[in-house]
């Protein structure tokens, strides 16, 4: 019954949402490239949803919404094993997400961001905690370099206060045309054992409508990588 009330709650989020076939975000200003933020933002009134397909049947919703010109809100929620024949399907804790934007960036000084995510991947039921941690309070700056629709992005995370580590991460999309975005990041940058490498392509299927397929954990020594899929749709309310 779980199961089957988690796959309609899918399905009316995207039908729902359909009616709406404005575009808030455009394509080189991306609000996440794979697992790492971007300074990118939806715009006053948009929204931005993504369907996330990982490994072990898993599915992770994002929506996130313009509630004003600078500032982005939404929430995360995954669910392991719901996709499949698994009966025991792992509900994750919903993650608030918060990005503010308040430098667009210019000719000299690059665009300015900073939030809170508090999506993480892989939930574990028993210690009531994402496996790969999430990203927690973040900032990021980005901007066109070398090339148009060359977009790089670095920032930093913390996500524990009682260790008060600091993570790093850098990015780099490719827009070609509007039709594809070529993504790369370097993740989690702490220890070099658990830096990750993930490196993926985003293509257009409509202005509104688009797929990832990348790679993540990438040459990682002792961890296997992981496929992913991703729906992505940004419209206007």
């Amino acid at each position: 019954m779980l199961k089957r009330n988690l796959k309609l709650f899918f399905f009316l989020i995207v039908t729902v949402l359909a009616a709406s076939p404005l575009r808030s975000e455009t394509a080189s200003e991306t609000s996440f490239v794979i697992d790492t933020p971007a300074t990118g933002m939806s715009d006053y009134g948009g929204y931005n949803l993504n369907f996330r397909l990982f490994s072990e049947g898993g599915v992770l919703t994002r929506l996130n919404f313009g509630v004003f010109n600078k500032v982005n809100l939404g929430f995360g929620w995954e669910v392991s094993r719901v996709i499949g024949t698994s009966q025991d399907i792992i509900v994750g804790a919903p993650g608030l997400y918060l990005k503010i934007r308040p430098f667009e960036g210019d000719m000299v000084l690059p665009a300015f961001a900073f939030g809170y995510d508090g999506q993480g991947y892989f939930y574990n039921r028993d210690k009531n905690e994402f496996a790969q941690k999430e990203k927690g309070i973040f900032v990021v700056f980005g901007r066109e370099a070398f090339s148009p629709g060359l977009v790089f992005n670095v920032g930093g995370n913390m996500n524990d206060f009682k260790t008060n580590n600091v993570y790093g991460f850098i990015n780099a999309s490719y827009n070609i045309e509007d039709k594809v975005i070529l993504l790369c990041e370097y993740d989690n940058i702490h220890l070099v054992y658990e830096n990750r490498l993930n490196m993926g392509m985003r293509f257009f299927i409509t202005p509104d409508l688009s797929i990832d397929l990348a790679g993540r954990d990438l040459g990682a020594a002792g961890r296997d990588a992981e496929r992913v899929l991703q729906i992505n749709y940004v419209g206007r309310f």
